[in-house]
């Protein structure tokens, strides 16, 4: 029963979370699922893991696709025959 509980927990703050990156809807299911198995209850301030993957997901977004490379994709010239 807690099991269910605790997953319909997890997918109803994953449906309401749309505007958060992955890593951050991990550390708020974490952190929710921590807050039900010790206490009994779902705290909805935000915790410390979800405050680590929110961190996690603004540096990712400012991150190259590549590490260290820095040029950036261009198209190359049109060629004629």
């Amino acid at each position: 029963m807690r099991i269910a509980l605790i997953a319909a927990s997890a997918l109803a703050l994953g449906a309401a979370a749309c505007s958060q990156g992955p890593a951050e809807e991990a550390g708020e299911a974490a952190d929710s699922t921590y807050e039900q198995s010790t206490t009994g209850t779902t705290d909805m301030g935000q915790g410390p893991a979800e405050e680590a993957g929110e961190a996690v997901d603004e540096a990712a977004d400012g991150a190259d696709a590549i590490p260290g490379d820095s040029t950036t994709t261009q198209t190359p010239a049109p060629t004629t025959p």
